[in-house]
């Protein structure tokens, strides 16, 4: 019986022990988390829709500097391209399981809102930069205007046709609202001054689909004497469409990039307007971390907008190679 005893009290220490051991693993784990907030900094991570086009390179330049001027964590992250939607939500879904404090987001269409309102759910703050989405729970959205911008660019485009002529568009990734506000703000001006718009097709932002789908529009609509693109990448495709059919015709595209700077400063390219995707950025970044501290953040936040001919096209570029180092 004793015997028995002894083995029923051993049972118990043994089990206390193993208990015991548990819960210090607990604690342990707990607190290897704790460190890494131990330095004070709060952690905003900057996702953007793409990575294989200048534009993203840009946005991505802001948002690094910003999180050295304003000495958080930074975690930068990016699809490989626009046209890659559940890649974007992928990397949303993964990222949410390290609970960063703040999140700037430049999303391609409506099909990465479910995923961030779980970041709301965690009371994280979700800010929107380039591509604005109908969603309620957005803390705030930086960037263009685009109809805006699809209304400047059609204005210069008229300035180089005459009333009645026909006109073409070339339109990014289909359901984007950057492509689908820059088009109508476009479409819509072209139509009040007079000009016909005979094509308006699709061709993701891509230089490639670009060509073959202006040498499709060119094909079955020979006398066409403007053309607008949703941007410059798909304005170069364009234009080496209608050199190689030896026609010469206004090109105007929206970004101001590199390649369409350097396009426009030749004589090529008649026009783009320019956007400031490392403003967007950096302004993302700050206004996170404006909101994780408590303070107020507007809705809304404007990013200005440029013309860019063969009058500025230079000056222009040299500031975007001093951004992207290549000076």
């Amino acid at each position: 019986m004793k015997r028995k005893k002894s083995f029923i009290f051993l049972a118990i220490i043994i089990s206390a022990f193993i208990t015991l051991t548990g819960c210090g693993n607990t604690n342990s784990q707990a607190g290897s988390a704790d460190e890494t907030k131990k330095d004070g900094k709060s952690t905003i991570a900057v996702v953007l829709k793409g990575s294989d086009q200048e534009y993203f390179k840009l946005a991505e330049a802001g948002a690094k500097q910003a999180f050295e001027d304003f000495n958080v964590n930074g975690k930068f992250l990016a699809a490989s391209s626009q046209t890659q939607e559940q890649e974007l939500i992928n990397i949303l879904e993964d990222l949410l399981t390290s609970d960063p404090d703040g999140l700037v987001v430049m999303p391609s269409t409506e099909s990465a809102v479910p995923t961030l309102d779980k970041y709301t759910q965690k009371d994280i703050p979700v800010l929107l930069i380039d591509t604005d989405l109908d969603w309620v729970d957005k803390l705030s959205y930086i960037g263009t205007d685009n109809y805006t911008a699809g209304q400047k660019a059609a204005e210069y485009l008229v300035s180089q046709m005459s009333k009645g002529d026909e006109a073409a568009i070339l339109e990014g990734v289909s359901g984007a609202a950057v492509s689908e506000e820059r088009v109508k703000g476009a479409k819509d001006y072209l139509e009040k001054n007079g000009i016909k718009v005979v094509s308006s097709q699709a061709a993701d932002f891509d230089r490639t689909k670009a060509v073959n789908t202006m040498e499709n529009i060119l094909t079955a609509n020979p006398n066409i004497k403007g053309i607008f693109t949703a941007n410059d990448e798909m304005a170069l495709g364009a234009l080496k469409a209608i050199q190689s059919a030896g026609l010469d015709i206004p090109i105007i595209g929206i970004d101001g990039t590199t390649d369409g700077l350097k396009s426009i400063s030749d004589g090529d390219i008649a026009a783009t307007i320019a956007q400031k995707p490392y403003d967007m950025a950096y302004n993302g970044v700050e206004n996170a971390l404006k909101a994780i501290n408590g303070d107020s953040v507007d809705s809304k936040m404007d990013s200005p907008i440029e013309l860019i001919t063969l009058d500025n096209a230079k000056e222009n570029l040299e500031e975007i190679n001093k951004i992207l180092g290549k000076n």
